[in-house]
């Protein structure tokens, strides 16, 4: 496989809130990417099936670049077949690539990282801002943090990059990971007097106004549950206790259902009190599982099959089990039990960061993550239809 070829060009990067003075001047990037290329330059592509019709997203980047260093990023659209038929070059590596049809107008979102946001010491995690663009990728509006009375961020406070709602061009839900310090850990777990996590805060924007928000410090019992990330007697790195990487609305009831990877754990959020109605999986799973249910440090939980099924990417975990599947649910919520369960081992490299799935029809399209595969599967007889290879990682990646 060829790798990408690489060119030096000028990027002019601006702070999440507003231009800081050291990124008022171009800045050489040091792994930027030729938006030139050929999707056959980025991804190795070997088609053994006939893929359905649909758009492809896709937004590679450099995984091995630290965040709070400069790095161009690339969108890229494509058709089922792997040929490009948009792409845009974005000023920071690109996150969360998505596509939504509103009112009868088509929506691209994703974020752009921004090394010159605030983060928290030794905290090196992508962050930066929103975009909402039009059907041809222009932007239509940049979404930052929307301060609110109860909350207290930086004053370069980015956006968390993994995920965003958009329920219409006015109204949307974010997610930030806000460094805090706070007072309710319980005695139990040794925290120290000046002990500061990273907590996720999530907040619904309308209008440009938060109608409604959700703090997970205001839930004390995640301290506990925590599998990662938890030392609460180190004072020298923030405790990302909790990493929520995914977010979904339930139409049924309209309350957010979200992932925690460093819980091993789905949850579901009340959308207008913020309690938490139930738990899946980890320390005190609300529903009991089996051996085989029990899932690790996954990401994109979402809901397939006309919003009967919770569908996962189950990284896995080193050492613990060094591959990654799909995992089905079919839940009973009222009584708290799964009522049908299955998964699917993916035949390629483990993942350990990140990644995506989604169900259409008798396939699975799957984004690899940090493994850098693409990949679209039949399920039930395991015949890979298209399989995209890349050295480079892709946070996300879609089908429509």
């Amino acid at each position: 496989m060829r790798r990408p070829s690489f060119l030096l060009v000028p990027l002019v990067c601006c702070s999440v809130i507003g231009m800081t003075e050291s990124c008022k001047k171009s800045t050489r990037v040091s792994h930027p990417i030729n938006i030139d290329t050929l999707t056959q330059d980025i991804y190795a592509i070997d088609s053994t099936g006939s893929p359905s019709k649909g758009i492809i997203l896709a937004a590679p980047y450099d995984s091995t670049v630290p965040a709070n260093v400069a790095s161009q990023g690339l969108l890229m659209v494509m058709d089922q077949s792997g040929r490009l038929l948009q792409r845009l070059a974005t000023p920071g590596q690109a996150f969360c690539f998505n596509r939504w049809v509103i009112d009868g107008k088509t929506r691209y979102t994703y974020f752009v990282n921004d090394p010159s946001a605030f983060r928290p010491p030794k905290f090196i995690e992508p962050a930066g801002y929103g975009v909402i663009a039009d059907s041809n990728l222009n932007t239509l509006q940049e979404i930052n943090v929307t301060p609110f009375p109860s909350e207290v961020f930086q004053p370069t406070q980015p956006l968390d990059i993994h995920d965003f709602i958009l329920v219409s061009d006015n109204d949307y839900i974010a997610l930030i990971g806000n460094w805090e310090h706070p007072g309710n850990i319980p005695a139990r777990l040794s925290p120290a007097p000046n002990v500061s996590v990273v907590a996720p805060v999530i907040e619904e924007v309308r209008n440009g106004v938060v109608v409604w928000s959700w703090d997970a410090t205001s839930d004390t019992t995640f301290y506990a549950t925590s599998v990662e990330g938890n030392d609460f007697s180190d004072t020298t790195l923030p405790a990302d206790y909790i990493h929520m990487n995914s977010m979904i609305i339930d139409p049924t009831d309209g309350n957010l259902i979200c992932s925690m990877r460093n819980q091993d754990q789905i949850v579901k959020i009340n959308r207008k009190t913020g309690a938490v109605m139930w738990h899946l999986g980890g320390k005190n799973s609300d529903f009991p599982l089996t051996a085989d249910q029990v899932f690790l440090r996954q990401h994109n939980a979402t809901l397939t099959d006309s919003n009967q099924t919770l569908l996962i990417f189950d990284d896995g975990l080193v050492p613990d089990r060094t591959y990654s599947r799909i995992v089905e649910f079919h839940l009973d919520q009222g009584k708290k039990v799964v009522t049908s369960f299955k998964y699917f081992n993916i035949p390629e490299p483990f993942t350990r960061l990140t990644g995506s799935v989604q169900k259409i029809g008798d396939d699975y399209f799957i984004g690899g993550g940090t493994a850098g595969y693409i990949l679209d599967i039949n399920y039930n007889s395991g015949q890979k239809v298209i399989e995209y290879k890349s050295s480079m990682a892709n946070y996300r990646a879609y089908k429509y």
